[in-house]
């Protein structure tokens, strides 16, 4: 009688059991995949962070593109704060031939750069879409490139605009990361020549993330 009471019990428990122990084990694998994003959000953020570091030492250096003179003044770059949802994969729309436009430059002339295509940004404002280039000569050929300019510039981001890299994935996505959003070189030293980004990657709102305008 005993075995079959605890039998006759259990089968009455099983249901309540199972659904607490259901419980129990969704609420785990949440907590563990809470803790991967945590991870994954630190590791992205350190990421981040060290390529800043890596910056911002190569502006202080020898090689820097400031000039001698205005090293001793440079206050070090300043950044926003890191926001991951200014990161984004997306597709780019290729055309079956690359343009070359003329794009104006920081010294007053004008250059050939080459048009890949175009990315539309679900930004958090609201969607716009911007027109991503490649680089044809130098070390940096193959990389493709966005310049832009937001409601930032003049205020605590370059007056001229800042470029962002593009990260190519398989297929024809590819990853835009603003928060890796740099200033063009000629904020650093005004005798370089750098390209104007064009009015069609104007963004009429804030970007307020990656590099900020330079202090000396």
């Amino acid at each position: 009688m005993a075995d079959v009471l605890v039998r006759n019990n259990a089968s009455a428990i099983a249901p309540r059991g199972m659904w607490i122990l259901g419980m129990l084990l969704l609420c785990t694998g949440l907590a563990f995949a809470g803790c991967g994003n945590q991870q994954s959000e630190k590791s992205y953020a350190d990421r981040i962070t060290q390529e800043r570091v890596s910056r911002d030492m190569e502006m202080r250096g020898d090689r820097s593109v400031i000039p001698a003179k205005q090293r001793k003044s440079f206050r070090g770059l300043q950044y926003y704060d890191i926001d991951s949802t200014y990161r984004f994969v997306r597709p780019v729309d290729r055309p079956a031939t690359p343009d070359t436009v003329r794009m104006a430059q920081s010294t007053g002339g004008v250059a050939d750069q080459l048009r890949v295509g175009t990315v539309a940004i679900p930004f958090p404002q609201r969607g716009d879409t911007l027109a991503v280039f490649e680089v044809t000569e130098g070390e940096e050929r193959g990389q493709w490139w966005i310049p832009f300019t937001d409601e930032t510039n003049g205020g605590t981001t370059y007056k001229l605009g800042r470029y962002v890299d593009v990260e190519k994935m398989d297929g024809d996505s590819v990853i835009v990361d603003f928060n890796t959003a740099y200033n063009p070189t000629c904020a650093y030293n005004p005798r370089f020549a750098c390209p104007i980004p064009p009015e069609e990657n104007a963004l009429a709102f804030d970007v307020p993330v990656g590099e900020q305008k330079p202090l000396f």
